[in-house]
């Protein structure tokens, strides 16, 4: 057994009553175990170190759930069973004539003291017994304190860790991994997930596990009317179980025969974020664990914190997406498509790679809103984008430069190997607005140029396909297209 500080006190109350045993049991709250903290015996029969269930070790368990002592003069007489009175004793003990055991604390500890010298303790013996009591009540205070300091200490050294994590600029994906790490690891929980609801989802994902929670559960998604994980997800409030049922069939988490474990403590947190989205963090033993109020005010607080970094991470997200796509169309705006060339010509400069770069623009578009209303033509504009970019390889890159403009950028084609997909374009642009519009006829037009036989730099080839596309729209101006 590892060293008490309870230990010269059994000893010496054990010495001065010459008891047969003095053993001192501390409560673990958290396992719902007694634990042997020190003892002085001489039997043969009682194992250092041993835990009891806290529900199930006879005059103990009763002595600490009622707070009360219990004095047995003649235990003989009063059982013929010790090891049912007196679990820790192995069977094989016999001839305990009398016992006194007695509560420490408000149920925090128990002092047993047994003799097979005398049918129990006189008056003098007994009032030792509660003097020893409650300097063990103080000492085992103390050790509260010291491991309340301790746990203090843990806390403050795992926020430490995280703020210099979060502020020295560690990469996101690094960082929530981290935190299900720091988390678990304060919690003693050996599986820890966070898991994400996207804005107007039925299902959810997780993006950080533990290292011993499968790989393939990454990469999957779950839906919200499944499992223990979902049902938070749903309510949006945080969930607790201390003990799952490993034969209860709503006791999974993500889903049934999933291969994690059915019978420890389940805790998971949500957390609504204002763009819509939703996380949740949550934590599984593999045994039934209680935590302190410190321990999870730390965890909740972590969980905010997260969830803070997490938005911000997502404003900056939607902020690149305004900065570079268009909002009606969901294309490149013309900025972003305007760079995206500059860093072509730079790379097919450096490489020696051919590029194509197109203009489509639909005329006369200004006459739909003499006759639709704007919702519906920002409707057929999405559309026509949609309907473009399906035409096209992923590759193309696709920008909206004006209301009726498009732009192309065929990277590594010639013009004549990307006339091929541009006769595609004209055919689609040509036969959208059959049947939408009476009267008006809305056409494309088109213009291309090709790097490097029409431009060395961008301004060249914007100004030529501008040239071009101008022809295009006005044939009695001398075609340049050509």
């Amino acid at each position: 057994m590892r060293f008490s500080p309870y230990q010269s006190l059994v000893s010496l109350l054990s010495n001065i009553l010459e008891a047969y045993t003095t053993a001192f049991f501390v409560v673990d709250p958290q396992k719902r175990l007694l634990n042997l903290v020190a003892v002085e015996t001489l039997s043969r029969y009682l194992s250092p170190g041993l835990s009891l269930p806290l529900d199930q070790s006879g005059i103990i368990s009763q002595v600490q759930k009622a707070n009360q002592r219990i004095r047995i003069d003649k235990l003989q007489e009063s059982t013929q069973s010790i090891s049912t009175t007196l679990p820790f004793y192995r069977e094989g003990e016999g001839h305990i004539k009398g016992l006194l055991a007695v509560p420490v604390g408000d149920g925090a500890g128990v002092l047993y003291v047994d003799t097979k010298y005398g049918w129990g303790f006189n008056d003098k013996q007994q009032k030792w017994i509660l003097e020893f009591a409650a300097v063990l009540q103080e000492l085992l205070v103390q050790q509260e304190r010291v491991a309340q300091q301790i746990e203090y200490s843990r806390i403050a050294e795992f926020w430490q860790r995280m703020d210099q994590a979060a502020f020295k600029g560690a990469a996101f994906e690094d960082y929530c991994q981290m935190v299900i790490n720091e988390c678990s690891q304060l919690l003693g929980t050996e599986y820890g997930f966070l898991a994400l609801q996207e804005r107007g989802e039925d299902r959810y994902h997780l993006f950080a596990v533990t290292s011993n929670v499968p790989r393939n559960f990454i990469h999957q998604h779950f839906l919200l009317k499944q499992g223990l994980i979902g049902h938070i997800f749903q309510t949006r409030k945080p969930l607790l179980i201390s003990r799952l049922n490993p034969h209860a069939p709503e006791h999974f988490l993500f889903s049934s025969g999933e291969g994690l474990p059915h019978h420890g403590t389940l805790w998971g947190l949500p957390a609504p974020m204002s763009l819509g989205q939703t996380v949740v963090l949550a934590f599984l033993s593999r045994e039934t664990i209680e935590w302190s109020a410190d321990c999870r005010k730390a965890i909740t607080h972590m969980l905010h914190f997260f969830q803070l970094l997490l938005e911000q991470y997502y404003f900056k997200e939607e902020c690149r997406q305004l900065q570079t796509y268009d909002l009606s169309t969901g294309v490149l705006n013309v900025l972003a498509f305007e760079t995206r060339l500059d860093s072509a010509v730079t790379s097919s400069m450096q490489k020696s790679n051919p590029f194509t770069l197109a203009l489509f623009q639909f005329e006369p578009w200004q006459n739909l809103f003499t006759t639709f209303p704007p919702k519906q033509v920002r409707q057929w504009q999405m559309e026509l984008a949609v309907g473009l970019c399906g035409e096209l390889a992923p590759n193309i890159l696709v920008g909206q430069i004006a209301e009726n403009r498009f732009a192309f950028l065929f990277p590594e084609m010639t013009v004549q190997e990307a006339k091929r997909p541009i006769s595609r374009l004209m055919d689609f642009g040509q036969q959208f607005f059959s049947g939408k519009l009476r009267g008006t006829r809305i056409r494309p037009h088109i213009a291309w140029v090709g790097f490097p036989q029409d431009g060395s730099n961008s301004e060249q080839l914007w100004s030529l396909i501008y040239q071009r596309l101008l022809a295009s729209l006005n044939p009695g101006i001398e075609n340049i297209s050509s």
